[in-house]
């Protein structure tokens, strides 16, 4: 078939999205003819990619950006949202002008994620798929638990997602043309999308040395090394971590927790820390090269990643492919993919703070070094047989295929 893919970014070496639909077009390039339209700025990326692996032969890029002065302005992640709206519409508008010329089979919306933003693609003529689209809401007793502050930020941030899924017509004409909406959260969906929603995975991990080394021991040092990595914001997690294993720590003296990253908590975390009577037992690495990432979560015995309304990131994949349990809370995409099978998802109530209950997940592995390890192993497992490229891309396949089949037989039926 032809695929006709929108992708914002689309690049490897970054992580994150983009190194997401890298894989991606280029696993489906080797069943189908695949264009992507995807930003200017990304193309002496991909040639000098193309350098060490050839571009497949069945994947061409195409690529398209605002002029100049939109550029200019969105520098960094200033009016970052509101270029990619723009971008989409232009990009809807260059997407009809290609399609005139060489009709595809399947139009494909890959990347952003954000199920409250349009995609250009609905503005052209063909069967469209929309995802994996999604957006978290945050567990109602850790929003109640966070400062003021950040309680603000969260109701900023659902107004705006209500807002631009009711009111913006460029937003309700994507959710309309959709023919298919691949989600990772279909529950935080508008019920209008339900007959069409397929629940899909968002992120994927290739089993490659540069990302991850897998424990061929398992066995635990006479220090749990417990390993947090994320940027230091508040819905990643990062203080929760910190307060958890501060908390551990007082009642086990024989472990210590590494945070790799940085961000906006990062001084106050040093502060929380260096008060505490055992946070000598916290090293802050600050930003590091993923080789670096990548020896300091081999080294580990548990990974923690108590994050909330937040899509599931690539280093707990990689976490996993290492071979570390992971402990997470309830109610969002990591803790859907953690369950109680790779690691321990933790259940927030009322009469517990979330540090707390996540400390009491740490002490359980512990003093349990049995379940410890058997955690790790299907950690990996987990990754390994649920979150590959080829799975996943496999998965779209099948949508494309099924999504073709239906309309042929559609239009059959109509014109008989």
């Amino acid at each position: 078939m032809k695929i006709l893919i929108a992708a914002y970014t689309c690049e490897t070496g970054r992580g994150s999205e983009g190194e997401i639909a890298w894989r991606m077009v280029h696993e489906l390039a080797r069943w189908h003819d695949v264009r992507v339209i995807t930003r200017s700025n990304l193309k002496s990326v991909h040639n000098a990619a193309f350098t060490t692996a050839p571009k497949p032969a069945r994947l061409e890029f195409i690529y398209f950006d605002l002029p100049w002065i939109f550029r200019f302005y969105k520098r960094g992640k200033r009016f970052f949202l509101l270029y990619y709206y723009l971008w989409q519409v232009g990009m809807g508008l260059r997407a009809r002008r290609i399609l005139r010329e060489d009709p595809a089979d399947v139009l494909h919306h890959l990347t952003g994620g954000m199920d409250w933003m349009p995609s250009g693609l609905a503005l052209a003529p063909g069967l469209f798929i929309w995802g994996p689209v999604g957006s978290e809401d945050t567990h109602p007793e850790v929003l109640r638990q966070l400062p003021l502050k950040s309680q603000l930020k969260d109701q900023i941030r659902r107004s705006v997602r209500w807002i631009m899924r009711t009111l913006d017509p460029f937003t309700r004409i994507t959710g309309q043309q959709a023919d298919v909406v691949l989600s990772h959260t279909p529950e935080t969906l508008p019920n209008r999308y339900a007959p069409r929603i397929r629940h899909f995975v968002q992120t994927g991990i290739a089993d490659l040395p540069e990302l991850a080394r897998p424990k061929k021991e398992f066995e635990r040092g006479q220090i749990l090394r417990l390993v947090y990595a994320g940027e230091l914001k508040d819905w990643k997690g990062a203080n929760i971590a910190l307060d958890a294993a501060l908390r551990f720590f007082e009642t086990d003296r024989n472990a210590e927790l590494v945070v790799v990253g940085d961000g906006p908590l990062r001084s106050r975390m040093e502060m929380v820390a260096a008060a505490h009577p055992e946070g000598a037992r916290v090293t802050f690495l600050g930003k590091v090269p993923m080789s670096r990432l990548v020896d300091e979560l081999s080294q580990g015995d548990v990974f923690l990643y108590p994050s909330f309304h937040h899509g599931l990131a690539t280093v707990v994949l990689q976490a996993m492919l290492t071979g570390l349990p992971v402990v997470c809370i309830e109610g969002d995409a990591t803790g859907r993919a953690v369950g109680m099978t790779a690691g321990v998802t933790v259940k927030i109530t009322k009469d517990t703070q979330p540090y707390e209950a996540v400390a009491a997940a740490i002490a359980m592995l512990a003093t349990n070094e049995a379940r410890r390890q058997a955690l790790g192993r299907a950690a990996r497992r987990v990754a390994l047989e649920s979150y590959s490229y080829e799975t996943l891309a496999g998965n779209v396949d099948k949508v494309y295929r099924e999504t073709r089949d239906r309309y042929s037989s559609s239009r059959a039926k109509w014109e008989s």
